[in-house]
């Protein structure tokens, strides 16, 4: 450790990934693959990196001359680096959790708060984001424990009094919540997810219960948004607190103005929300809660862009026809965004895959929902990722009413478009949301839906 405070006082900086490195760089490189370990550590060297961390089970045999390694303990030694590298202060922590809706949720109440002039960041599934400013992307939901403390690091440097931050079931298995506490955790509801890494529901629920309990502390609050899973955390130290609550206090009133507009109301303001899902205006009064919370009143500044790109994100097309580009990607999130839109919309098309390496049981269930609520089906890849890409679509057009199977994801969308343009309607393209790429075993294509449905749009 001697040697890792010389080097801080240096200017070394640790990273959690070999794109960040430097000649300045010690990279902290957590895993026991060997073939990864050689894989990465090989990638860094071209940065000119020559400072490794790495867990003290790696062979050493994959040493390669020249560079210094530092093997540790990860379990005991990480929280020792930490104190060497970064300082966390006077922070407030927020946990964003929950199978659905975390997302809009967490980078939505830091802009929020941004807005109403408090400091606030995001870390999660869209990046790293300082007062609504996208600071850079991030590898995983919640990212590895030293990179998110090098995060709220920065945060603190810039002065930030809240971190807003997705709390993954995976993220806190494997440890990268490290020894955090939050002041506030809000969790948005516990469905089906994650199943091909937790095995089952009941571990996967099971997760989240234990990273709630391990990472508070006294005085922390559980807001809860589905009031049907409170018996689930009536050992929580604190009395819980829900949205329902909320919404009877500030006798809340919600009025549809047009298919893609509501106002909210409430005893103290009015919020014109533009977005055409009503589910997604309950992620918003979400928001309104966290920030009562905390400062005992409702904002009064919020954005027309208030909830991120890619979650139930409209685009129109040549004829003002609707294209919606969301994320929804599990069987509830299905049903939550297709069961709800107007009732003056009468034809729908659907755009999706699934990705592979995940959660077989789930494909059946949303071809299924996705017939249930839309005429016409689109069957594509998602990211197939080590699963042949033609047996995931075989099992979405045997379990689709009207399906049509068109492997290219580009193609997919331009059909889509061409067939919105004969047919009044709506166009959902689900499944990638804020997703910049499409990956196919080991090759990653940069892909975007939200901008190739925009130049189709500008002509269909």
């Amino acid at each position: 450790m001697n040697n890792l405070k010389t080097l801080q006082a240096k200017g070394f900086k640790i990273v959690s990934n070999w794109q960040e490195c430097t000649s300045k760089s010690i990279l902290f490189l957590n895993t026991l693959n060997l073939e990864d370990f050689d894989k990465y550590q090989k990638l860094a060297i071209k940065k000119k990196c020559t400072h490794i961390i790495a867990n003290s089970s790696i062979k050493k045999q994959k040493e390669i001359k020249n560079i210094k390694y530092y093997y540790i303990n990860v379990q005991k030694d990480l929280y020792k680096i930490k104190k060497i590298f970064f300082t966390i202060n006077k922070l407030k922590i927020i946990f964003l959790t929950g199978t659905n809706g975390k997302t809009s949720i967490a980078y939505g109440s830091h802009l929020l708060f941004s807005l109403n002039g408090i400091p606030s960041c995001y870390i999660g599934t869209i990046g790293f984001f300082i007062n609504g400013t996208k600071i850079k992307n991030l590898p995983n939901t919640t990212p590895s424990y030293l990179e998110l403390s090098s995060l709220l690091h920065e945060a603190t440097k810039q002065k930030i009094k809240y971190a807003f931050i997705e709390a993954s079931s995976i993220g806190f298995k494997e440890g990268r919540l490290g020894d955090l506490k939050f002041d506030l955790c809000y969790l948005t509801n516990l469905q089906s997810d994650h199943l091909d890494y937790h095995k089952n529901i009941k571990n996967y629920h099971q997760s989240k219960i234990d990273m709630i309990n391990v990472h508070s502390k006294i005085n922390s609050k559980l807001l809860i948004q589905d009031k049907n899973i409170q018996k689930k955390f009536s050992n929580f130290k604190n009395k819980n607190k829900f949205l329902d609550d909320f919404i009877k206090y500030h006798k809340f009133s919600i009025e549809r103005k047009n298919f893609n507009s509501f106002l909210i109301k409430t005893n103290l303001k009015n919020y014109p929300i533009n977005t055409i899902n009503d589910f997604m205006i309950k992620n918003f009064i979400s928001m309104l809660h966290i920030y009562f919370i905390f400062h005992k009143k409702l904002p009064q500044k919020i954005n027309s862009k208030i909830f991120p790109d890619g979650r139930s994100q409209i685009i129109y097309n040549k004829n003002k026809r609707i294209i919606l580009i969301d994320y929804a990607h599990t069987k509830e999130a299905f049903e939550n965004l297709l069961s709800n839109f107007p009732k003056e919309i009468d034809h729908k098309i659907i755009i999706f895959g699934c990705g592979g390496d995940r959660d077989k049981t789930k494909r059946v269930k949303m071809a299924k929902i996705a017939s249930k609520y839309t005429d016409i089906q689109i069957i594509t890849d998602d990211n197939p990722r080590n699963e042949n890409p033609s047996d995931i679509r075989r099992t979405l057009m045997k379990n689709s009413s009207n399906p049509l199977e068109i492997p290219s994801r580009k193609k997919a969308i331009e059909r889509g478009i061409r067939l919105l343009k004969i047919n009044k309607g709506l166009l959902i393209i689900a499944g990638k949301g804020h997703e910049n790429n499409q990956i196919y075993k080991d090759k990653i294509f940069t892909f975007n839906d939200r901008l190739v449905a925009k130049s189709y749009a500008k002509y269909l």
